[in-house]
């Protein structure tokens, strides 16, 4: 048996960012992250034992540090937090904000604004709250059939599948006399998504390690589902000898929102169910697949 780690699992740019900010805040009276920092309840636990609770509202914290998360927040929450007299600590991704910079120009500039993404995701209501015009968030498969649009502005949530939002401006070309496309898709998530899919189409296993309420790790689950026997997990303790039994290829992967710890302890297990005692205490001692390792 032989397991490989897909290229550039893990932490991003922007959740390195976030954590970092958190805990350099940390241990202050009262230290709060509005929603969760980051989508992984292991690393959540973490923050809380570093003193940051998570609040659930805006208006629940007064003159109190709040931690924005990676996600971003609403315009609206901003100044309620504001007007409480919070001290704010911005961790909202770099890219992440520029899709509100994006939205509030295009929408104060007259474009209707269409999201591709997850209404329901922290991120897109974020997004949507600096357009106080036409605005709406529709999913991969959005028929514009019988609309037409004099201007529209199309952009996305930045965990989308590229070949998806490409598809979407295929079909809305010929239903729009002035279409202005803004690819706010993150470069590490593509990179992540493509090194994914390239390891799973030799694999008979993938295990994808994650948060099962992150979208960026549901979206690599998505992913393998399509090639391979795929399973999504959180942590080591749900795999087992049966579902191990009898493979030559096993993959992993893993979402934004993953530490290397996780990591680690997943491929750990993974040998020591088969039998081998070789242990890593490094990321980078996880052989990372090529297309020569097959």
């Amino acid at each position: 048996m032989k397991v490989f780690l897909a290229q550039n699992s893990g932490f991003c740019f922007g959740v390195k960012r976030a954590i970092r900010m958190a805990l350099e805040v940390a241990q202050q009276d009262r230290v709060y992250s509005l929603g969760p920092l980051i989508h992984n309840p292991q690393m959540v636990e973490d923050l809380k034992d570093h003193g940051i609770e998570i609040a659930s509202h805006a208006g629940d914290m007064r003159s109190s540090t709040v931690i924005v998360r990676s996600h971003g927040i609403s315009e609206m929450e901003r100044q309620i937090l504001e007007q409480n007299g919070n001290q704010i600590v911005d961790a909202t991704c770099p890219y992440v904000r520029r899709t509100h910079e994006i939205v509030k120009e295009m929408c104060e500039s007259g474009y209707p604004v269409m999201i591709l993404g997850d209404a329901g995701h922290p991120e897109v209501i974020g997004m949507l709250s600096y357009c106080e015009g036409d605005k709406e968030v529709v999913s991969p498969d959005f028929d514009p059939a019988g609309k037409t649009w004099h201007k529209l502005c199309l952009l996305s949530q930045t965990t989308m599948q590229m070949p998806d939002f490409l598809a979407l401006v295929g079909r809305l070309v010929p239903h729009c006399q002035q279409l202005m496309i803004f690819n706010t898709i993150c470069l590490a998530t593509t990179e992540r998504q493509h090194a994914t899919r390239k390891l799973a189409s030799h694999a008979d296993l993938m295990i994808v390690i994650g948060g099962r309420n992150s979208s960026n790790t549901r979206m690599l689950y998505n992913i393998c589902t399509a090639v391979t026997q795929t399973v999504l997990i959180e942590t080591a303790t749900e795999l087992s000898a049966d579902l191990l039994n009898n493979r030559q290829i096993i993959g992993l992967t893993a979402g934004a929102s993953t530490p290397d710890d996780q990591i680690i302890i997943v491929y750990n297990k993974i040998m020591e169910i088969n039998g081998n005692g070789d242990r890593v205490t490094e990321i980078n001692a996880i052989p990372i697949f090529k297309e020569e390792s097959c």
